[in-house]
């Protein structure tokens, strides 16, 4: 499952939303703190990161499809420090 189906369901069990695409803003969904938190919980558990909470409620970055780039960006730079380390 790719990064953006991953939060795409997320977000539709976590707000309830229904129909969320790729163009989806978080805050357009009825997104607020208080479901970010579990967000943020189930995306850390299904991807092992989670982008800085700020991202979630920056218009210009908060869809769906810019969120995911950022969880795909930080997965690879936490694997490459894995690997470094190893």
């Amino acid at each position: 499952m790719n990064t953006e189906a991953i939060l795409i369901r997320i977000l539709e069990d976590v707000i309830g939303a229904k129909k969320v695409s790729a163009e989806t803003r978080f805050l357009d969904i009825g997104g607020n703190s208080l479901n970010l938190v579990e967000v943020l919980k189930q995306l850390r558990a299904k991807t092992g990161v989670a982008p800085s909470p700020r991202l979630f409620f920056d218009r210009s970055r908060s869809t769906v499809a810019t969120l995911s780039a950022e969880i795909d960006a930080l997965r690879e730079t936490s694997q490459a420090a894995t690997v470094a380390a190893g």
